[in-house]
Parts: structure tokens; C-alpha cells; sequence
């Protein structure tokens, strides 16, 4: 059963079918530790149904905090590490009820108490492996759910693409970074090369795709590896796309020309830092000047980067942050977002973590981890000598650092117009190369049968778009896409109607991340605004439209009755409104911009 392409409502019904049928012997769940709560909720459903069923887990999740899963979610085994030869052993002991504890490389139970069985035995050669019955996992109806003419998010959108497709060519990573754990995958393996591209015309001739995906942590640790696949891609003439990560010291630029040549104009890079002094500390093997010579070649072979600078690493000062967006601007890397570094169980910053006494409850820790905003927000381990106050002003920064950079390469719109209530066609002209390309764009992304998602920033986040030629990214505002602008003018009379009448407004929330883009295309005047409120505690005194925020409570919000209330982006905009109703309090009027999408 793959739930990855159901509909959230439908997993349960379809899970309670499968397993009432009566020819299910055993369950087997496989997910990383950012699936600890639902995985912990699938179990309690498996056993309200059929609760005599064994289940196994695998994954990620096995390979870190063993004593702390068995414990916590209660399987009755896990496999440990790379499971084909672990697992099969397993089912046969199962099978013909030998004691399941002498299998190497499990968890099990003696009675109460958890037991690890030690090592198990991995391939040594990921060749000597099948290919996965991908049709097993509904595959193909994975596939129907990705547009066919082209791929759309806010992060990244791309005309030049189909459907895309994943394929492994190898397993784990020989580089030991302090912040990534290699989720049990052992050693580095790698597949034959002709083994791969074999994979690949299967898969063009089975499914139809012509977009790959390589996911391998490291697609190769040399550049040889790399060129012996461009040849045979030029050698049996597939005409593909495709997508890999690699390091910034094993490239060069023929090597990268080759890459283009044979349909990769995309790869994945681990930036990290513009600091020598925090690469050092993360122990990533590389420098601020290898990685500057290595955006220079990429860019002149024509190859799009997709990287991250992440905030938070034990080394890093507010002097190191400064560096590093010194260097971003410097390299004009204004589409590798700035992520926090997180202490995933596992990794030596984890155990640095522990250790020093920043994660007190491993539960609640990687609990905390499986929603991830709100750890961002709420939870967030400080592993730096930065004041947690210091921390946290530092983060929100640099998450509307991120957006404001992505205006400074912003396309020119030749053209559009309105096809429908939420699609319109544009033509779009690059800002680097001047190249032309035509979009549809159904906007916002995020909708259901009812229209836009509104419990979201919606319509605030414009769209990160591949330029096809140059393989430069750059920004269409949210505000530019026709049908949306419609709704910003709308939004903008609004606010100028309550000025032209003298009235003062209130304002809620007080927005971080997207306050200066947002403000960029929504003016309001200081003048008109009498106070700002918001129902998060960080926001307490944080200036906003010329006012110190206040946090909404019982003593103040009586304020809002009788008051003109203006309600920005905001994710919890329904909360706000339906503590004002349980209140019976009652503005003179509410402007809700999440309502406009309604």
C-alpha cells in the first residue's frame, strides 16, 4: 500500500479493507524519524483493526534512538540498517516459527524489555540486487499525479520537463558532515553505471517519463563515475532529463559541459556556509573558494544550482552570518535558501546536542521534529554561544532574507491574461539571457475542490522559475500573475478606502518573514494604524508598521470591538476571528486577506 498518492481521507477506509480481508500476515512500515507521530498513529490504527498482526518497521527511523522506538511506537520487530537480506531471514524465521531473536541485525523483545540483536549482514554489491516491483507500490498512479507538460511549485518551476522519476545509483555517502546521518544505508556503494542507464531506457519504455530524478545522497565521489554516464546516455541517444547531487570539489567544466549536453541543467550543491570557519566546523571538506570557483564554471556551462546556507551550526557567530551573506550577495546565490540546522537523531551534532543538555526529552524532541514549521518556530535547538534572543531574531531575518533575495532577479512579464478564476497564461522573459518562455500557471499552487488552501501565506509566495536556456533562476511575483493581481488591487482599495475616511486601523499579525515583500506591494500608511497585535509570544515588542506588537489575551482583546480590523497573511487568521465571536466581540469591520481567496 502506497499512501504517498491517496487522499488523506482515503487511507483509513482502504488500510481498514486491506486488512479485514483476512489474508494479511504481517505489516511491514518504513519511514524516517521526521515520521515518528505517524507512524506512532498508524500502529494504534493496525491494532485497533487486527491487533494480533505482527508489524515490522524499517527505515531510518530504525537505524537511531533503537531502545527509544521500540519502546515508544511498540513494533513487534525492526530491522536495522539495509534490510533485503535482514528482512527476508526475518519472514523465514516467522514463517516456520524459529526463535526470531538469533537474526542478526533486528530489534525484538524478551519479554518487556527491547533486545538488539547486533549487526546484520548488507549487500556488499547493490548489483546482486533485483530492481523493485515498483508496480507493487502503485507506481504508476504516483506518476498520473505530476503534470505532464512541465513541473510547478513556488520553489521551483520548470517548462522544460515532464513527468519525473526516481532512480538510486548508489547508497550512503563516504563524507561524514556533523549535521547528516546516513539513515542506516552503511557504507558508500555504488551501482554499475551500465546498470543505471539500463534502469533508465526501462523505465522510458515501461512508464513513458523522460525526467530523472537521481535521489542518491552522492551521486558520484568522482568525476569519472559521472562521465562514464554521459557517454552512454550520448552512446544509446535518450533524450532524457535528469538530476543529480554532487560536491563542488569533484566538478570541472568539460565534465559539466557533458552533463548539459547529454540533459542536465539542474544540480543539487551543498553550500552550507560562506564561512571557512563553520565549513571547518561542519567538517564538509571544502572551502568558501572552492565553492565560489565552482558557481563560476557551473554557470558557464549552463547548469541551474539548487543549494541551501544553513543557519545555526555550533561555530556559528553573528560575525560568520555576516560573512556569509556577504559572500551569498558576492556569488549572486539568491535562490539557495538560508534553513536552520537541525539536530537530527544520529548525527554528532545531535549527540553534541545531548550531551550539553540542549535536548533534555529525546521524545519530545524527535516528536517535535515531525512538524517541522512549527520546531521551527516553537522548538528550535540552540547549539550556538548566541543568546537564545539573539538566536531567533537572527533566524527570522534570515527567512525574509530569503524572499527579498529572490527579487533581486525578478522575470519581466511581456504578457498574460486570465483564463479562469485562478489560471492565467504569461510570457515571461528572462532577466540574464532574455529568453521568452510561456506559462499556465493554475495559482495558487496549493488548492483542493474548493478553491486556494486558505489556511496558508496564500498568494503572498510569487513563483522561482528555471530559465530553460540559461539555467538561471528567477522570481515572478505572486502580484504579477494576472488573476492575482486582481485580487491585490481589490485588497489595496480596500486599505485606501479606510484612509480616505480617516479611519485607524488595527493590525494583525505582525508579519516576519514576508514583511518587506508583502509591504513591497500593499502599502499601508503608518498614520492609519492604531495598534498591532499578534498571538504569537516572539512577536511581543517587535516593531511593525512604526508600533510595538502586542500579544492578543483576555486583558486586551475587548480593543478590537468597535475597531476597523485588518488581518494580514496569516495561517491562523480563522483563530483570530473565532476568538473575537467567543468573545462576542464585534469590529466595526474586518479586511481579512486570506478571506479574499474565499
Amino acid at each position: 500500500m502506497n499512501f504517498n498518492h491517496m487522499h488523506h481521507a482515503d487511507r483509513s477506509r482502504r488500510l481498514n479493507d486491506v486488512l479485514k480481508t483476512g489474508k494479511i500476515d504481517l505489516v511491514g512500515i518504513s519511514g524516517l524519524t521526521v515520521a515518528f507521530n505517524e507512524i506512532d498513529k498508524l500502529i494504534k490504527e493496525i491494532r485497533n483493526i487486527q491487533s494480533d498482526i505482527p508489524i515490522v518497521l524499517g527505515g531510518g527511523i530504525t537505524a537511531v534512538e533503537g531502545e527509544l522506538m521500540m519502546n515508544t511506537l511498540r513494533p513487534n520487530y525492526a530491522v536495522v540498517g539495509e534490510g533485503e537480506f535482514i528482512f527476508s531471514r526475518l519472514l523465514k524465521a516467522i514463517e516456520n516459527n524459529i526463535d526470531t531473536c538469533k537474526i542478526a541485525g533486528i530489534w525484538c523483545w524478551d519479554g518487556e524489555t527491547p533486545i538488539y540483536t547486533g549487526e546484520g549482514e548488507s549487500p556488499k554489491h547493490l548489483d546482486e540486487l533485483p530492481l523493485p516491483d515498483l508496480d507493487t507500490f502503485e507506481i504508476k498512479e504516483h506518476i498520473q499525479l505530476q503534470e505532464e507538460h512541465g513541473q510547478y511549485s513556488n520553489h521551483l518551476t520548470r517548462v522544460d520537463v515532464g513527468r519525473s522519476f526516481p532512480i538510486s545509483a548508489s547508497r550512503s555517502c563516504p563524507f561524514k558532515c556533523t549535521f547528516c546521518h546516513h539513515a542506516g544505508m552503511g557504507d558508500y556503494k555504488k551501482r554499475n553505471i551500465v546498470k543505471v542507464v539500463d534502469q533508465i531506457e526501462s523505465y522510458i519504455d515501461t512508464y513513458g517519463v523522460t525526467c530523472f530524478s537521481i535521489y542518491d545522497e552522492l551521486f558520484s565521489a568522482n568525476k569519472a563515475r559521472v562521465v562514464e554516464f554521459c557517454k552512454l546516455l550520448k552512446e544509446r541517444n535518450l533524450n532524457i532529463k535528469w538530476f543529480c547531487q554532487l560536491r563542488m570539489d569533484q566538478i570541472d567544466l568539460p565534465m559539466l559541459q557533458m552533463m548539459r549536453e547529454t540533459g542536465c541543467n539542474y544540480i543539487s550543491f551543498g553550500i552550507e556556509s560562506g564561512s571557512d570557519a563553520v565549513l571547518d566546523s561542519m567538517k564538509k571538506k571544502i572551502t568558501k573558494k572552492i565553492i565560489a570557483d565552482a558557481v563560476k564554471i557551473v554557470r558557464e556551462a549552463k547548469i541551474g544550482i539548487q543549494g541551501n546556507f544553513l543557519f545555526g551550526d555550533p561555530a556559528e557567530t553573528e560575525e560568520t552570518i555576516k560573512e556569509s551573506l556577504q559572500f551569498q550577495e558576492d556569488q549572486q546565490l539568491y535562490f539557495c535558501d538560508w534553513s536552520a540546522v537541525i539536530p537530527y537523531a544520529g548525527t554528532p551534532i545531535y549527540n553534541f546536542a545531548v550531551q550539553n543538555g540542549l535536548i533534555e526529552d529525546r521524545e519530545i524532541f524527535m516528536r517535535s521534529l515531525c512538524n517541522i514549521s512549527g520546531y521551527l518556530y516553537k522548538s528550535q535547538v540552540n547549539m550556538t554561544k548566541m543568546s537564545d534572543e539573539q538566536y531567533k531574531d537572527w533566524y527570522i531575518y534570515l527567512r525574509e532574507i530569503n524572499d527579498e533575495n529572490h527579487r533581486k532577479r525578478c522575470t519581466k512579464v511581456v504578457s498574460g491574461n486570465i483564463l479562469s478564476r485562478w489560471k492565467s497564461e504569461l510570457t515571461i522573459s528572462c532577466p540574464c539571457c532574455s529568453h521568452q518562455q510561456t506559462l499556465s500557471l493554475d495559482f495558487p499552487f496549493e488548492q483542493d475542490e474548493n478553491g486556494p488552501i486558505l489556511s496558508s501565506s496564500v498568494g503572498v509566495q510569487g513563483v522561482n522559475i528555471l530559465c530553460p536556456e540559461c539555467a538561471r533562476k528567477m522570481h515572478l511575483k505572486a502580484k504579477d500573475i494576472p488573476h492575482i493581481g486582481v485580487i491585490y488591487d481589490q485588497f489595496q482599495k480596500e486599505i485606501d478606502a479606510i484612509k480616505d475616511n480617516n479611519e485607524k486601523i488595527i493590525v494583525v499579525p505582525s508579519l516576519d518573514r514576508f514583511a518587506t515583500t508583502f509591504l513591497e506591494d500593499i502599502y499601508i500608511d503608518k498614520e492609519i494604524v492604531d495598534d498591532v497585535y499578534d498571538m504569537r509570544e516572539f512577536r511581543k515588542e517587535k516593531y511593525f508598521l512604526g508600533k510595538a506588537t502586542k500579544v492578543i489575551d483576555d486583558n486586551n482583546i475587548e480593543s478590537f470591538d468597535g475597531k476597523t480590523l485588518v488581518i494580514l497573511p496569516f495561517i491562523e487568521y480563522e483563530k483570530i476571528i473565532g476568538i473575537l465571536k467567543d468573545k462576542a466581540i464585534t469590529p466595526k469591520r474586518i479586511v481579512c486577506w486570506n478571506e479574499f481567496f474565499s
